[in-house]
């Protein structure tokens, strides 16, 4: 992260270009923004038809600027984009934001130009954000240079948003519900700064001297929200969240869920580790928390926000209505949370304040015709019960319900107890007064019950994945000798004759290299060679045809099992010989746990290890387990536990077992094996038979990528 970046969110100086005296224009509302957040630095329109502009001097191009500044907004349409660039360049300007349109995004014109005003920025040495984004806010400095709404509250959240649009609906929206912010970046196309260069910022910010302590009424953590439509330098990126995430929650919302990169993919890795997945496991290994909805976008910033993450995952729910306590205990055993079970001292205080007919199991009903008192001592009562690690307070409005003296004796109880505090008023236009009683005292509220158990379950989520983090990682890299000579020699000849993948032979020889058990196999020309390798070998043997373009022999029927003399040999041989392709020959190998072991390199994120059940079952399940590389023992042990294989697998070791160390000890050479490979080969094993001897990887194959 360049150190000049820091001039960049904490500028001295500021230089609109195109400042304007119309209200309408995007050069007004900049510059009004930027003096309305109460900068405390020098702000220096430039337009050269006004002599002044909202009580400044006017300068009429940047060479009048009596210094340089730090930062130069750029409101002026696209066209002149590379022209004034070169002006911030001459003046030596570092740091740059440009908040016009028409680049990349509307089509090859506006590509080359973007390409322009990025090679210009890169030679210059100039941290560009934009272009087409919307600027950035920091209440640190204080700066709004945005064209955005004005942010009348300082909070904790930080937000890098590569949509403008999301960037607008979230001021607006922190604004309506007194949800404060602490900085803001919107990136647009990202053409030379991305969301890499701000985390890492961020991630240092506690060693920065203008670093805020907490504010009163807030959480202890500083939140990050991401929307991005794509991620740039994956490696580089998921290293940032993981730092981060270890003491702030990082939450992202990454629309794009589609398959198609995996259509056109033939192997059954490729297919179920498809683009979505993969995000999914990176975000989830980074210790981040991924958004399916703006609706959890938008729950998580205040959550996060105003309440102090949970220690444990014991919930307590106080409702005056019984549908939504049930409907609450359905999202709480969905959402990982566990309902806390009340020791015989709270039941008995409970049913002493409550009448008859309420519940004093959790969920606590407190009945239709609670008033306010029987809220706040039953709270109360919940509240100083140690088996709590949160509280759900649900509100429905009655005719009787006193929804606003309810809310401020919440916020009370928030004051006095340290146990985070969740709120659910059901309703419309009955409880807004009660909402905003509850937003003042920062008490996270939601419309529906299960938003709430939602955000506790992620707060939670979060709390166990940072102390996991905690957890000091250690590396595994089993030796593996490989001719990497030959292996490119192999795969130049394979792509000579235009072939996907590489032979069977081939990939057994380089997977059996890495330490990998593989069953005995050759290729044979004749029954007497298949009968040889039988003698040799035992009579369970296999015979399959062996071609680089067939990938799924058993559904080509190029599969012949369960061969033990030499009568079904010979006629195995006779009915593979008519369909003139080689014929291998193998050691059957016996065993009631079939798995997949693949690695495809991606794009993004780098190298991606995939697990499940495999054999018939590697589509059909749709067992989706992934790690980014490396991996070790321990990691590929919850890799294994999370899959759903893993229940046959444990149903099976109290019986029967396997030798589950040695798949383990398999995929953690597949691992080590990714990494020593050529980056154009991706690896999958299906199946990989586990029995109580070993892990077997009955049937490799290498794919060469285009």
């Amino acid at each position: 992260m360049p150190q000049e970046l820091a001039t960049f969110l904490y500028p001295k100086s500021v230089a609109v270009i195109g400042a304007s005296r119309s209200p309408d224009k995007i050069g007004f509302i900049i510059l009004k923004n930027i003096i309305n957040s109460k900068f405390r630095g020098k702000i220096y329109p430039i337009n050269p038809n006004a002599e002044k502009i909202a009580d400044l001097k006017c300068y009429k191009d940047l060479k009048e600027i009596p210094e340089i500044p730090d930062l130069a907004v750029l409101a002026t349409p696209s066209t002149l984009a590379v022209e004034i660039l070169e002006q911030c360049a001459d003046k030596r300007i570092k740091n740059v934001v440009i908040l016009a349109a028409g680049f990349k995004e509307i089509g090859p014109e506006g590509k080359l130009l973007e390409e322009k005003i990025t090679t210009l920025a890169m030679k210059k040495k100039i941290h560009l954000l934009g272009p087409n984004c919307l600027g950035f806010f920091n209440a640190n400095c204080p700066i709004n240079a945005t064209f955005g709404e004005p942010i009348r509250e300082r909070g904790n959240l930080r937000f890098i948003s590569q949509s403008g649009a999301i960037a607008a609906s979230l001021f607006d929206w922190c604004n309506a519900n007194n949800i404060g912010l602490d900085s803001f970046i919107t990136l647009g196309n990202k053409a030379v700064l991305n969301e890499n260069d701000f985390l890492e910022y961020f991630e240092k910010e506690y060693q920065n001297t203008l670093y805020s302590e907490q504010q009163k009424g807030l959480s202890k953590v500083k939140p990050i929200g991401l929307y991005l439509e794509s991620v740039s330098e994956g490696k580089r990126f998921l290293k940032s969240v993981s730092k981060i995430s270890k003491k702030d929650p990082v939450f992202i919302l990454k629309p794009g869920k589609t398959e198609a990169s995996a259509k056109a993919m033939l192997s059954h890795t490729g297919a179920i580790a498809g683009e979505n997945s993969i995000i999914d496991a990176a975000f989830s290994q980074a210790g981040a928390i991924r958004c399916q909805t703006m609706g959890d976008f938008f729950d998580l910033a205040k959550a996060f926000s105003w309440e102090e993450v949970p220690k444990g995952p014991k919930i307590a729910i106080i409702s005056n209505a019984g549908g939504p306590g049930v409907i609450s205990v359905d999202a709480v055993s969905e959402t990982g949370l566990e309902l806390a079970k009340f020791d015989e001292k709270t039941e008995t205080e409970l049913s002493k304040i409550l009448p008859r007919q309420s519940n004093i199991i959790n969920p606590v009903d407190v009945l239709g015709d609670a008033l306010a008192d029987r809220y706040r001592n039953a709270a109360e009562i919940v509240l100083k019960q140690g088996n709590i690690d949160s509280l759900l307070i649900i509100l429905t409005p009655q005719i009787m319900t006193q929804v606003e003296k309810t809310a401020e004796f919440i916020g009370y109880l928030s004051k006095k107890y340290d146990k985070p505090i969740f709120c659910s008023f059901i309703g419309g236009k009955s409880i807004t007064e009660g909402e905003k009683i509850l937003n003042i005292a920062k008490i996270p509220t939601f419309r529906f019950p299960e938003r709430a158990i939602y955000a506790i379950s992620k707060m939670w989520e979060f709390r166990k994945q940072s102390i996991r983090e905690n957890i000091e990682r250690v590396e595994e890299s089993p030796k593996i000798n490989l001719n990497l000579d030959e292996i490119e020699k192999i795969v130049r000849n394979a792509r000579s004759k235009k072939q996907k993948n590489l032979d069977n032979l081939s990939a057994n020889e380089i997977i059996t290299a890495a330490g990998i058990t593989t069953p005995a196999t050759q290729i044979v020309e004749s029954f007497e060679q298949a009968r040889s390798f039988a003698e040799r070998n035992g009579w369970k043997i296999v015979l399959k045809l062996s071609s680089p373009g067939l990938i799924h022999k058993k559904v080509a029927g190029g599969i012949i099992l369960n061969i033990t003399n030499e009568a079904q040999l010979k006629e195995a041989m006779k009915k593979l010989e008519e369909r003139k392709m080689d014929i291998q020959i193998q050691e059957k190998i016996e065993g009631d746990i079939q798995a997949i072991i693949g690695i495809r390199r991606d794009p993004t994120f780098g190298d991606i290890l995939l697990f499940g059940a495999g054999g018939s079952y590697a589509e059909l399940i749709a067992d989706r387990n992934l790690h980014l590389l490396p991996i070790n023992t321990k990691e590929a042990q919850n890799l294994v536990e999370r899959s759903k294989i893993y229940k046959y697998i444990d149903k099976m070791q109290k019986t029967n077992p396997i030798a589950l160390d040695k798949l383990l000890e398999t995929i953690v050479k597949m691992g080590t094996l990714a990494r020593i490979l050529p980056k154009d080969l991706e690896i999958e094993i299906n199946p990989v038979i586990v029995n109580k001897d070993n892990a077997w990887a009955v049937d490799p194959k290498i794919y060469i990528k285009p």
